[in-house]
């Protein structure tokens, strides 16, 4: 590349560092836009995250005893950590605690009088949307496999109707057969 092109492609990220550097950063707000509110939200998401993924990997044994105690945290302290966490692990895969519509309960009942609307409430509104779909999606399943079920078993009666139907047929058959035999 020639040294003109390099300066030409530099030029726009020099004039945009410049003009960044001439704003006003408010008190509360840090470097790169985000406010300190943000930031903490920002934190607890990690926060979150992490101890989901620690979750996935925690043995059934260690998982049902992190249940109990974070359900009795919960039941002491409804603060939004202890609430997020006793939904984390509601919504946990292949655990015998896993449940939904409580997941979506304790989701619909976090406090939404908090302004102005945060990443945790934005987070919040999220995950209940997805568990309200997949909550829709597993009972449309449920009403198909119902509904297969019956199929299956008017399919299974329709094959034996036509079973007896075959059967009377070569009985006719035979019948006449034998009228025509005798007729000789």
């Amino acid at each position: 590349m020639s040294n003109a092109y390099q300066k030409f492609r530099i030029l726009p990220v020099v004039i945009l560092t410049l003009l960044t550097a001439c704003t006003a950063i408010p008190e509360n707000q840090q470097p790169g836009g985000l406010l300190l509110s943000d930031l903490i939200v920002i934190g607890q998401m990690e926060d979150l995250m992490q101890y989901y993924d620690s979750l996935r990997k925690q043995p059934p044994a260690e998982l049902a005893r992190v249940y109990d105690k974070v359900k009795q945290n919960f039941v002491q302290n409804k603060s939004e950590a202890n609430r997020a966490r006793l939904i984390l692990l509601l919504i946990l895969p292949n655990t015998p605690f896993r449940d939904v519509n409580s997941a979506l309960y304790l989701l619909n009942e976090w406090p939404r009088d908090v302004k102005p609307v945060t990443g945790l409430q934005s987070f919040r509104n999220l995950l209940a949307t997805l568990l309200a779909e997949q909550q829709r999606l597993s009972n449309s399943v449920d009403e198909s496999a119902l509904k297969l079920n019956e199929l299956s078993i008017k399919l299974k009666e329709e094959q034996k109707r036509v079973e007896t139907l075959q059967n009377q047929i070569e009985a006719i058959k035979s019948m006449e057969k034998n009228l025509i035999l005798r007729g000789l």
